[in-house]
């Protein structure tokens, strides 16, 4: 790990904002020049005062990982009614109008970003369905909103359903959509969320960073690695177990009360990718002739 970025993990204090817009401004503030978005989503874990706020640095920090050159706040808009398979994406692409129309159900902090990252289908190639990824402002003509209800865990992060009427699209990103973006990104996405959950928790109490220090500095490593490659997988994996090892022996009697029930409250938002997790993980055994090797 660079010494700045360490530098900044144990030295920079936490922050107390309001709201997450709030939070967004201290952490554009404080990053570092020309940081790679692992670096930026441990920055943002680190002056986190809550692990909703690690995540939502770690969620952006991976998207801007996933698509180069993409700046300022992004969610991407995936999982339709029938889920996030390829044949699932319904929302069309009109390439001749230049816009999309349809629907997602469920998507992280639409409404807190400057660009919607939405899965498109641009029709059938052969038997497939043609899936890209087109960038769309969250103001454009077409989009609506409309706020799901809060999560047992994190509050503080919303998420949406989204509709597009012919809405303008600014451009459509180059490649597969699914194999480029869509597939590769829940396991970026693992990386960033979880070395920002490991920076905010050293922010909690600086004691507990010999315990977090070394998963942290595995799960830096990985991300920089590339996502497609079958034993970052297992590597992945095997950091992550890991890593809530040592949060379990965390001992929070020396924390302030009230934010050792919030993380409590929002702890599970860790778990909530694990069955996908290990599934990616037993097919990464499997490609690589590992057999039946746990995940």
């Amino acid at each position: 790990m660079p010494a700045d970025v360490l530098r900044a993990l144990l030295q920079t204090p936490q922050q107390h904002p309001d709201t997450l817009a709030g939070f967004d401004a201290a952490w554009r503030a404080a990053a570092g020049p020309g940081w790679p978005a692992i670096d930026q989503a441990i920055l943002g874990g680190a002056i986190a005062d809550r692990l909703g706020y690690a995540f939502a640095a770690g969620y952006r920090a991976a998207l801007r990982h996933l698509v180069p050159g993409l700046e300022g706040r992004a969610c991407l808009c995936v999982t339709e009614d029938a889920g996030a398979h390829p044949r699932a994406i319904r929302t069309a692409l009109d390439a001749r109008q230049g816009t999309i129309t349809g629907h997602k159900a469920w998507s992280t902090l639409a409404s807190e970003g400057d660009t919607l990252l939405v899965a498109v289908s641009a029709g059938a190639n052969g038997e497939r369905n043609d899936v890209r990824v087109v960038r769309v402002a969250p103001n454009a003509p077409g989009v609506t909103l409309t706020r799901m209800p809060e999560t047992p865990f994190t509050p503080e992060i919303p998420h949406f359903r989204v509709s597009f009427d012919a809405t303008p699209v600014d451009d459509v990103l180059p490649g597969d959509g699914y194999e480029r973006y869509i597939k590769p990104f829940r396991t970026v996405e693992d990386a960033h969320v979880c070395a920002a959950a490991l920076a905010y928790l050293v922010g909690v109490n600086r004691a507990w960073t010999p315990h977090l220090l070394a998963p942290l500095v595995a799960l830096r490593a990985l991300a920089l690695a590339d996502p497609t490659d079958a034993s970052i997988h297992l590597a992945l994996n095997s950091c992550i177990k890991s890593m809530q090892v040592a949060i379990a022996a965390l001992d929070w009697t020396s924390v302030d009360p009230a934010v050792a029930a919030r993380w409590t409250r929002d702890a599970p938002l860790l778990q909530v990718a694990s069955r996908a997790r290990d599934a990616r993980t037993a097919a990464a055994a499997a490609k690589l002739g590992l057999g039946a090797a746990s995940p």
